[in-house]
């Protein structure tokens, strides 16, 4: 009990970071994400007594600085380039994959919760939080699907649809949950005394305010860094930018994920390419305070409320029914579309994945809620985020499986093909992916030959 006492939040930082990084490097062995070994780490401590309410809450800050820097580095990743070309085509996708699983997870959600009962005694419709799984459920964590694009050079119709999608996915996801955050808590509010459309007009209020927050922030800090030639400075600058950022988002009551994310987007379009990789150090000197956000998120699930069997099915369901509707929500989407048959037949595949924008914004309804002051309103949090931290640890596993199945099956694998092979791979490829079947620009490959069909993946043949 004395020991317990000694802990400071300074000691909680250095432990966790250790942790963290032996977790990562046991997942980085076997294969996985190292998002779960971060997980993991936090569970052991929070199972060991080392994390408690008074160190968790002295932490916050860096917890929100993690979302800030979680949503600078998916705007980092959505390139303007992603907007050309077939957009309509894969905004269909990006929309059909979305909705569909908002609306199956919510479904199969209230019916869990119905079920069991979970929700007895909170005073709310089961709908209110149904709608909130549902809402998380539809984001995708892009970092491990595009790692694998990378680690593989991966090139093709299914890879450029799929940047595209992994790039907006998120932000469809932090939209809806804040609508359905904004339900929910009206729901809970005793007595009616927070208005839906009041709490509705306030989500509008904030998604407009961070997106021009971000905005406006970013144009400024790009504005500054093209005419700064001392890269350190830059560093330092953009990192305290960054900082800044959170802080005003967090004392105007605004989203720090959906802020830094427009921040991001705009640093990574617009800075000169002689400066870029700037952003991307500062993406490597801030991933310790990322490292430490998973640890908490793992240290706050309780295992006792996930033991129930109520909530085992809860989180299998989740997970079943995410996965059926990103797969055939893309599917449909794809085939609305007209797009290539293997990016039909694959696209949802590498949609599996789930990690920092669904844990963050977990964390997040579980502050809100706590600060409802009900004790309805608290349990409503914890078991949300106990069921996406839980399912997170699941999608994490077969997540970046799924996607390295699904795109080597589509045939954008080029060090899967035999030596010389890659040419006449793209040949065919673009054969297949263009409409018009125009090969003018690649003549020099020579005709299809018979051996060379041969030699072609199957579903290419057909």
């Amino acid at each position: 009990m004395e020991l317990l006492l000694e802990i400071t939040p300074l000691l909680i930082i250095g432990v966790s970071l250790v942790l963290a990084f032996v977790g990562a490097e046991v997942m980085k062995r076997a294969g996985i994400p190292q998002i779960l070994g971060f997980m993991i780490a936090g569970l052991i401590l929070g199972m060991t007594g080392f994390f408690n309410d008074e160190i968790r809450n002295s932490l916050f800050p860096l917890v929100e600085l993690a979302l800030g820097l979680i949503g600078y580095n998916i705007g980092l990743e959505i390139r303007k380039e992603v907007f050309k070309g077939q957009v309509r085509k894969m905004s269909l996708i990006l929309i059909m994959e979305s909705i569909l699983t908002f609306v199956l997870v919510s479904v199969l959600a209230y019916i869990i919760l119905e079920f069991f009962g979970i929700a007895a005694g909170w005073g709310i419709n089961p709908w209110f939080i149904a709608i909130v799984f549902g809402a998380l459920a539809s984001a995708t964590d892009p970092a491990s699907t595009v790692m694998v694009i990378w680690e593989r050079h991966c090139k093709g119709n299914l890879t450029d649809t799929l940047m595209f999608v992994l790039a907006l996915d998120d932000v469809i996801a932090i939209l809806l949950a804040n609508i359905t955050i904004a339900v929910a808590i009206s729901a809970f509010s005793t007595a009616g005394t927070i208005a839906l459309s009041e709490t509705l007009f306030h989500t509008l209020v904030e998604v407009v305010g961070s997106s021009a927050l971000g905005a406006i922030v970013g144009a400024s800090l790009v504005y500054f860094i093209n005419r700064e030639d001392d890269r350190r400075a830059l560093l330092e600058f953009e990192l305290g930018m960054i900082i800044l950022l959170v802080g005003v988002t967090a004392v105007l009551g605004l989203s720090s994920i959906l802020s830094c994310m427009v921040f991001g987007f705009i640093v990574g379009n617009y800075v000169e390419q002689s400066k870029d990789p700037v952003s991307h150090t500062l993406k490597t000197v801030m991933s310790p305070v990322v490292m430490i956000f998973f640890v908490i998120v793992g240290a706050s699930i309780d295992l006792a409320q996930i033991a129930g069997i109520a909530a085992i099915i809860l989180a299998v369901v989740y997970v079943a029914g995410r996965s059926f509707a990103k797969y055939f929500g893309s599917y449909v989407g794809s085939t609305l579309a007209k797009m290539p048959k293997l990016t039909t037949r694959y696209i949802g595949f590498c949609l599996m994945s789930q990690a920092g924008v669904a844990v963050g914004l977990s964390l997040v309804i579980e502050e809100a809620f706590l600060g409802i002051g009900t004790p309805e309103a608290q349990a409503a949090g914890v078991l949300i985020l106990n069921i996406v931290a839980l399912t997170t640890m699941i999608l994490q596993v077969f997540g970046p499986i799924s996607a390295s199945e699904g795109l080597r099956k589509a045939g954008e694998y080029p060090e899967f093909l035999e030596p010389g092979y890659t040419e006449m791979f793209e040949f065919y490829r673009r054969c297949i992916d263009c409409p018009m079947g125009n090969t003018s620009d690649h003549d020099f490959l020579g005709e299809p030959t018979e051996e060379r069909i041969e030699d072609m993946p199957e579903d290419y043949r057909t």
